[in-house]
């Protein structure tokens, strides 16, 4: 009979041998959803682009620290020491997208992260991403990724390991 962590060929999962994190990186990879319910979007990591190189990426990597903030495009215009239109065109040319859609995405990599890696309640994830509430990360979620927070930290986190059962009290 195979054990408990055994799939039901009697290989154990990728998943409890190497943990959610690795299980995840190496689905995503794949262009694979870890575990899949069914009707779920798929799930790419999305390449990390290269560096601008007119010191543009100090103000992204000030962004990414500031993502639990109010980030309007003055603010980040004022961090790169430009008007907000120069830091908008700018922006678009260096990332391809706007100022709003990239924090969107970056958030919501923020949220999917702390709902893999973290026992948050959805809300604090909604706070600690930048949404603001927990239904604006529902409404963003739902919108992006074609399913739900809770949904999502089901398929992508690691379940509770359980201690084996001694064979004498089985």
């Amino acid at each position: 009979m195979a054990a408990a962590s055994s799939s039901a060929s009697g290989i154990p999962s990728r998943r409890r041998l190497y943990g959610s994190a690795t299980a995840n990186a190496l689905a995503r990879r794949m262009v694979v959803p870890a575990h899949r319910e069914g009707g779920q979007a798929q799930y790419v990591e999305r390449p990390v682009p290269p560096a601008p190189a007119d010191g543009f990426a100090e103000v992204l990597d000030w962004a990414l620290t500031h993502l639990d903030e109010p980030l309007a495009v003055d603010r980040l215009a004022a961090e790169a020491n430009m008007s907000a239109r120069t830091f908008a065109r700018h922006f678009v040319a260096t990332t391809g997208t706007t100022p709003h859609r990239w924090l969107l995405e970056q958030r919501l990599q923020r949220a999917e992260l702390l709902l893999e890696t973290t026992d948050l309640t959805v809300d604090a994830v909604a706070d600690r991403a930048g949404f603001g509430s927990a239904d604006t990360l529902r409404h963003h979620f739902s919108r992006q990724r074609g399913t739900t927070p809770r949904a999502h930290c089901v398929a992508f986190s690691s379940p509770p390991t359980r201690e084996p059962v001694p064979a004498a009290t089985r």
